[in-house]
């Protein structure tokens, strides 16, 4: 299998080298002023453009389709598994406040959740309400952005649709734009253009379910900062494709506030 070599820089490397090639061939050959003056003129042209290119030329990345795969049979391989235990039915974002952890937690109840508290000590949690409780696959994600973008997730809805754009439009870069709105208790995304459709694709071919069963990590990092920054548990109820404008809307809808007491995680 050959890999396409990167033409640009391969192009400004190829005006570098004119550009030298007829300045040695001026100091050489010592042609006629106007002459020389033509070379100079064609040098400095040369090594200007080769200069801009690679100035303005991004490092070769991996291919979206290749990550986009990885993450889709990541989400068929839990919903499968989760079908397999009886669990079905769409994952919800669990606030710390829900939990008792220090970060959103996913749960994938077995039967109907109305926003009670969980235990998340055990994968399986059987304290409260019965279902699989685990980590957040974004959570990398959201460690870099407390880390490295010094994170503050605001509380009000137009502010965290602002900052879903930030991140996933300009900062991550997943999509070209992000936009959103909200009404009553329900937030909805759109990706424009998004890199990572191919997976949406394939995830949407095995079942249109294991979307929202368990989200890809970039709906998973809308619903973590949602359930956050609202402080109510989240659930990603509709995630739909736009095969044409490769369009990518993402609807979550937020529980009624509980207000039962936290659950306390003892650590020996």
């Amino acid at each position: 299998m050959k890999l396409k070599p990167d033409m640009y820089a391969s192009a400004a490397i190829l005006l570098l080298s004119a550009a030298a090639i007829f300045i040695v061939t001026a100091l050489i050959t010592s042609p006629g002023e106007f002459v020389t003056a033509a070379f100079v003129i064609s040098s400095a042209t040369c090594a200007i453009t080769g200069i801009f290119i690679l100035t303005f030329t991004r490092a070769a990345t991996i291919d979206p389709r290749h990550l986009a795969t990885l993450n889709a049979q990541w989400c068929k391989n839990i919903s499968q598994i989760e079908s397999d235990l009886g669990i079905t039915g769409n994952a919800y974002f669990l606030p710390p406040r829900v939990t008792g952890e220090s970060r959103v937690m996913q749960f994938n109840p077995t039967l109907t959740y109305s926003g009670s508290n969980v235990s998340a000590k055990d994968p399986f949690t059987k304290t409260g309400a019965a279902g699989l409780i685990i980590p957040l696959c974004c959570e990398p994600w959201i460690q870099d952005l407390r880390k490295n973008n010094a994170l503050i997730i605001p509380d009000r809805e137009e502010e965290l649709i602002k900052l879903l754009s930030e991140t996933i439009g300009e900062s991550y870069e997943f999509a070209s734009r992000v936009s959103g709105s909200s009404l009553d208790n329900t937030i909805s995304i759109t990706f424009h253009g998004y890199r990572f459709i191919d997976g949406c694709k394939a995830i949407a071919d095995e079942s249109e379910e294991f979307c929202t069963m368990n989200p890809c990590p970039v709906c998973s990092l809308c619903g973590a900062l949602i359930a956050e920054g609202t402080d109510r548990v989240v659930t990603l109820d509709q995630c739909s494709v736009n095969h044409s404008t490769r369009d990518v809307t993402a609807v979550f809808s937020m529980l009624p506030l509980q207000m039962a007491k936290p659950t306390k995680t003892i650590t020996p």
